[in-house]
């Protein structure tokens, strides 16, 4: 009987010819040979199939879509075609470097409460070459879930998940941007996570990479995320308080004192909501909530006295600098 490989690899293909040969490539010359690819090709226009078909290696197990279905489709289609005890998620336009899988399984051998560990990743343009930026994101697994509440904190293709984990998880409908966001704040609240701290994906943006096409869309589905998110520690978000939060998620510029107090205000019943409801854990979620309010003081413009002040006499500042509880003394 043909032993069943440990690691199953999804990869989602849509119109990516340019880029899935090379994708492939990196996930078959891994140092962790132990595994399947499992192609899903979501009913592509272009030579994707041919590039697949160009392979030879037995590893490779290719579907496809009887239509266009979205990512979220063939995201959970192959989570149920996958055999190995890990699940690894690599987007055909980014590329995984050799040593990836073997370092992420080890990790998760040896620490078996984590549900799924991610890794830094450098940014690479449409022809592979290098550019500014990164994904190098250091917080302790303890700390993530505050963070988790302000942005995302994994990278899909630098993840790989137990699949004790995500066996009782799917991918939602209607998340088509976001998808990873959603499944990884559900998955934190039984399981740890990590990004393992080594460059271990190339990230690949370019004009047709789905966060860029779809922008707009992308920030109507991350405010609803949040709202999720809100609503279980007890918060029914108003639209008001969302574009509150979104523009602290995105430490725009703030050019009225009047803003910057709501932001404060927006900030403190977070804080209080979660004192009631302890969902957070408390000192993680002030050191976030405080680095935050920093953040969101320094991208004041133009500086002025009355905006110094706000910042400096809010009792997020002293929790930051003498780290008191600022809702000690409140009415």
């Amino acid at each position: 009987m043909k032993t069943l490989p440990l690691l199953s690899v999804i990869m989602p293909v849509y119109n990516a010819e340019k880029f899935l040969s090379d994708a492939m490539k990196s996930v078959l010359g891994q140092s962790f040979n132990n595994l399947e690819l499992i192609i899903i090709n979501d009913g592509s226009t272009d030579k994707s199939e041919l590039v697949v078909q160009s392979f030879t290696d037995e590893r490779i197990r290719y579907f496809k879509n009887e239509e266009n279905s979205g990512i979220v489709y063939s995201r959970n289609r192959g989570l149920k075609l996958a055999k190995g005890d890990f699940i690894g998620m690599v987007d055909a336009d980014d590329i995984v470097y050799p040593e990836k899988f073997e370092k992420q399984i080890e990790f998760l051998k040896q620490n078996p409460e984590y549900g799924f560990v991610g890794s830094w990743a450098r940014f690479i343009d449409e022809n592979g070459k290098r550019i500014p930026g990164g994904w190098k994101l250091k917080a302790s697994p303890e700390k993530i879930p505050a963070i988790m509440l302000f942005k995302n904190y994994f990278l899909q293709s630098a993840v790989v998940y137990q699949k004790e984990c995500i066996k009782d998880f799917s991918f939602t409908k209607g998340f088509e941007i976001g998808e990873d966001y959603l499944i990884w704040y559900q998955m934190l609240k039984k399981y740890k996570a990590w990004n393992f701290p080594e460059y271990l994906v190339d990230y690949r943006m370019h004009q047709h990479n789905i966060t860029v096409k779809q922008k707009e869309k992308g920030y109507e589905l991350e405010r609803e995320i949040f709202r999720i998110q809100f609503k279980e520690l007890g918060i029914e978000a108003t639209d008001e308080e969302l574009d509150i939060h979104m523009k602290i998620r995105y430490t725009e510029t703030i050019n009225s004192t009047e803003l910057l107090k709501e932001i404060e205000k927006w900030l403190m019943k977070i804080l209080r909501y979660n004192d009631l409801n302890k969902v957070y854990d408390k000192k993680h979620l002030y050191e976030v909530v405080t680095n935050r309010w920093m953040k969101v003081c320094s991208k004041f413009r133009p500086v002025s006295l009355s905006a110094t002040r706000v910042c400096l006499t809010s009792k997020l500042f002293s929790t930051f600098i003498l780290n008191r509880d600022p809702l000690k003394g409140r009415e």
